[in-house]
């Protein structure tokens, strides 16, 4: 389906943080550069800092030349751009904006969409959404989306404490949870490339599949981000959300047709069929912390900007997972991410069985590369030359011609084109996101049990702990590693 261009009023809370700078604001440049986004659109900015119009479109042309897909500055795009100063605590501020809302729908003559979009710490979701709706913002005729970022709360109840709060004003379908995730385009070829080819499907089972890994790891420590990544960390940065996001889409079903709420459905069906952790927390989830490296490249984690000195935060989390369904029974999922390490993409292998009398180096798998975006590749064995069948592992992609012409959206760009489109498909339900706390919940129970680990446990610009190599190796299994990726 070929996407069209949309408009309307967006409003950004939040407008000079990080989230905006370096991911929203490049974006919806793009999408206007692109076509996707139409004349008929005006973005507000919104944050507590005094900034003039002028002063605001000099931010966002900085932000845009040095965001992601940047070539060309479209001026046309900055004329879009106002700012209001704002203190979301302030009924009276709301108020204000509610005129500036409309004289920018008048000026720009902009369909009745209005999108609200969340950058901001969660401490003021209450007193912003009360206000939104005390300064009657929602009774402007129109369309009213809310888009929020991930991780949403820090358990299952603050998040159903979060959700309350948006349903006292938005409707449950205008509540847009952002995981970005899914928004790449390379990760929604999981799905497809099972609908599309029914050789691929055929295979997609326990009786082929030996097990599935979902790899994100990162090289980056956690750089400035010191007081939001302390209180978060990777399990809640990364795994609740990205990680178990992909693996519902390894793991569901694949409905009759690929429709907004059919993807849904089986997505929330995969998630419900994860058990719950209970015992085996210590066995099948491992977590570290990076310290310096010997190169003198990497920090400790607990040397970084505004990190206590004595912190239990984890920046690295492998877990072995399974989906109790008859396709996928017998089969681990294993899930990893970490900062500081030496290896860098977003990666799904499904690792196939092997006759066991052949021993080859190299197991078969289908690799489906979403970061950077290479898409498919295939290793498979053959026999080597003047030999007695002897296996020589052929890697088969990924086909760079196929898409070295191609536009690669950066996945907020999807994203916030289908949320302005009002399009649901990518973004995670509630009920989703329930499952998924239930799931990461039931690991931090488990961790509170444990006496408090031996922090820190790995070294930066390595593969990570020790005990992750040991998570599959009780399974006879090994991670796929690439620490030369452009290699390969």
């Amino acid at each position: 389906m070929v996407k069209s261009e949309t408009g309307g009023v967006i409003v950004l809370f939040g407008v000079t943080g990080d989230l905006s700078s370096r991911m929203l604001l490049p974006a919806l440049h793009q999408l206007y550069q692109r076509g996707l986004l139409s004349e008929k659109f005006a973005l507000l900015g919104a944050a507590r800092s005094e900034l003039t119009d002028e002063e605001f479109q000099t931010y966002v042309k900085e932000s845009v030349e040095n965001g992601t897909n940047f070539e060309k500055l479209n001026e046309d795009f900055l004329d879009h751009c106002r700012y209001i100063k704002t203190d979301n605590t302030k009924f009276e501020d709301l108020k204000e904006m509610r005129k500036k809302i409309q004289s920018l729908s008048k000026e720009f003559e902009t369909p009745h969409d209005y999108l609200y979009y969340y950058a901001i710490a969660p401490e003021i979701y209450d007193e912003t959404t009360v206000n939104i709706k005390k300064a009657e913002l929602t009774e402007l005729e129109g369309n009213h989306r809310l888009v929020v970022e991930k991780p949403v709360g820090d358990s299952l109840e603050k998040a159903e404490e979060y959700h309350d709060i948006f349903l006292k004003v938005f409707e449950k379908d205008a509540i847009y949870f952002m995981d970005h995730f899914p928004g790449m385009d390379f990760i929604q070829n999981i799905l497809a490339t099972r609908f599309y080819n029914p050789l691929i499907e055929g295979i997609w089972n326990n009786q082929f599949i030996s097990n599935v890994q979902i790899s994100l790891p990162e090289k980056l420590s956690i750089g400035s981000r010191g007081s939001y990544y302390d209180e978060n960390g990777v399990l809640f940065d990364m795994f609740q959300n990205h990680l178990l996001q992909i693996l519902s889409l390894v793991a569901m079903e694949l409905p009759d047709e690929l429709t907004t709420d059919k993807i849904h459905t089986n997505k929330l069906d995969a998630l419900k069929n994860v058990p719950t952790f209970k015992e085996e927390v210590g066995q099948k989830v491992v977590r570290g912390q990076y310290q310096a490296d010997s190169e003198g490249k990497y920090n400790s984690y607990r040397s970084e900007e505004d990190i206590p000195r004595d912190s239990q935060t984890s920046t690295y989390v492998a877990a072995e997972l399974k989906v109790d369904t008859p396709r996928w029974e017998g089969v681990p999922f294993y899930l990893r991410t970490g900062k500081a390490l030496i290896e860098d993409y977003t990666a799904i292998d499904i690792l196939f069985k092997s006759t066991e009398s052949i021993d080859a180096d190299v197991a078969t798998r289908l690799t489906f590369m979403a970061e950077p975006p290479k898409g498919l590749s295939l290793v498979i064995n053959q026999k080597m030359p003047n030999n007695q069948y002897e296996p020589i592992s052929t890697f088969l992609g990924p086909d760079t011609t196929t898409f070295e012409d191609k536009y690669i959206a950066h996945p907020y760009e999807n994203m916030l084109q289908d949320a302005l489109a009002g399009i649901r498909t990518y973004f995670p339900t509630f009920e989703e996101i329930k499952e998924q706390w239930r799931i990461t919940d039931s690991i931090v129970a488990g961790w509170e049990k444990q006496t408090k680990p031996h922090f820190p446990n790995y070294r930066a610009n390595t593969f990570g702990p020790y005990e992750a190599e040991a998570l599959l190796d009780k399974n006879n299994h090994v991670w796929v590693k690439r620490p030369n990726l452009e290699k390969e």
